[in-house]
């Protein structure tokens, strides 16, 4: 349906952003009608998430500008946000555990007694009135971290419901919810909506995208590509928009199929409500890419292979039964997790390139309980040759390093810890194609030295190009083996986003 600017609760004009010479978003234009739920879908890259932070006040735009509540914005801040009434819930809810139901519900905005103090019988009471008044039975009084994370999800919306919301972004709301949950937050949404809220879905699950949105927007490599009007559009065709049609460079036409050594052998994997059932096999040599939607159990499977967390099942490492406790445990095997999360799971960013390199294996260069430090330069300084991390400056802290030389980092550290497994979460998030195209040689020429590769990735691209096999995970199980021969973007986002949660033959 075609809308009005009378109509409009949102609308952004332009919107450009650049993020280390990379344009993330180039010239976007989004609008959402009153009483609308607007999808917002495109492929990992695509500017989905930069769109959102910028229209929920976390960062601002390069250029454009952003109309809401009849006032015109070059950017948007998160006070002028909530003073404009646009709400953002993300999958992982920001909300206190601690805290009652109704206190996470008016924070900042406690109602008080004459004396100043917060006046809790009545802050209760108007809890309840909200929730009653939204159809939702979560008990006001309960501490909310009780609670699962459906009923906190549903607190969320509450709260910004409570703030007098016109705009509500909705990020992967369904990610941690089972089905009868998704379907009472899409009757939450519609309610919503018929009361005039402007609601933005953002989710990779493209069923539910088709069966709650009004229209949807589809971008694709920074740019807006199509808006789906009066629901004209299925599944197969929203994946030829996100995909399109000039990807055929990433065509492969070979791969290495035969790995006569097996490195790691999992059987019967379980972590109760993320994995079922988990068997693979990996070989000495082998690349294996893992991919699925939000919530489809691979970063919980790098998480058991690399140690964080514990599994029920059995693990076979270089031939010898592998049940790590602790990462450090796993490390200590040969097996190195390579998170995604640089800054807050990966590097220490005031520390040198030369400490971050060094800190998984700090032994390596330890005389009589003292480190030595010339040897640390040494040993980084060889390392950035190997790598091509650029600058050549082992003492600069890392966290002046562009994006791409801090996974070099990261990847360097794995590698002077005498890693035999890498496990890596998204290798290339947010680099540039340079940097892509280096950190892929490098892991295919630790394949070719006898190491195993795991990674994880929603860039179909990267899948392909990388892989000797691609494992698609659902709700928790593998669901495909795929071969990247012949693969084409829109046939492995179909595969990702089929339904069945039966394993499928090999492709």
């Amino acid at each position: 349906m075609t809308q009005g600017t009378e109509s409009l609760a949102i609308e952004a004009r332009g919107i450009c952003k650049s993020f280390l010479g990379a344009r993330a978003l180039d010239e976007v234009d989004f609008s959402v009608a009153r009483g609308e739920v607007h999808g917002l879908v495109g492929k990992n890259g695509a500017g989905k998430s930069t769109l959102v932070k910028i229209l929920a006040g976390a960062q601002p735009p390069d250029a454009g500008e952003i109309h809401v509540g009849g006032r015109r914005y070059s950017s948007l801040d998160p006070l002028e946000c909530q003073k404009a009434g646009i709400a953002v819930v993300h999958q992982n809810a920001e909300l206190h555990l601690d805290l009652s139901v109704a206190a996470n519900i008016f924070l900042g905005a406690e109602p008080r007694t004459r004396f100043g103090l917060v006046d809790e019988a009545t802050m209760a009471r108007k809890a309840k009135a909200l929730l009653d008044q939204m159809n939702l039975q979560v008990p006001v009084d309960s501490r909310l971290g009780d609670l699962d994370i459906a009923l906190r999800q549903q607190v969320a919306i509450a709260k910004a419901v409570h703030k007098d919301a016109a705009v509500l972004l909705l990020d992967e709301p369904t990610a941690a919810l089972n089905k009868n949950q998704a379907e009472f937050l899409f009757q939450l949404i519609r309610d919503l909506a018929a009361k005039g809220l402007a609601i933005v879905y953002i989710s990779h699950h493209l069923d539910e995208v088709l069966a709650i949105s009004d229209r949807i927007t589809v971008l694709r490599n920074g740019r807006t590509v199509h808006v789906v009007e009066d629901r004209s559009a299925d599944k197969e065709a929203l994946i030829s928009l996100m995909v399109g049609r000039d990807l055929e460079r990433t065509v492969r036409k070979t791969v290495t199929t035969s790995f006569p050594q097996v490195l790691l052998s999992l059987r019967t994997i379980n972590v109760p409500g993320k994995l079922r059932d988990i068997s693979l096999t990996l070989g000495a040599g082998e690349i294996v890419g893992l991919t699925g939607l939000v919530g489809s159990g691979t970063r919980e499977l790098a998480e058991v292979i690399s140690g964080v967390t514990r599994a029920d099942g059995t693990m076979v490492f270089g031939g010898e039964p592998f049940a790590p406790a602790t990462v450090r445990e796993a490390i200590t095997r040969g097996v190195v997790f390579i998170p995604e999360d640089m800054r807050g799971r990966g590097l220490v960013m005031p520390m040198p390139v030369s400490g971050n390199i060094s800190l998984a294996a700090l032994g390596k260069l330890a005389r009589f309980s003292w480190l030595n430090l010339g040897g640390e330069r040494d040993e980084a300084l060889q390392m950035s040759d190997r790598l091509d991390l650029h600058p050549r400056a082992p003492e600069k802290e890392v966290r002046f390093l562009s994006g791409g030389n801090q996974r070099k980092a990261l990847l360097g550290r794995a590698i002077f810890a005498g890693a035999k497994l890498f496990v890596l979460e998204d290798p290339t998030q947010g680099v540039d194609v340079e940097a892509q195209r280096q950190i892929h040689d490098h892991l295919r020429s630790l394949a070719a030295a006898g190491a195993g590769v795991i990674f994880l990735s929603t860039d179909l691209e990267e899948l392909i190009d990388l892989a000797d096999r691609i494992l698609v995970l659902r709700e928790g199980r593998i669901n495909r083996d795929m071969t990247p021969v012949g693969l084409t973007p829109e046939a492995l986002l179909t595969a990702i986003q089929a339904q069945s949660t039966e394993a499928e033959a090999h492709v």
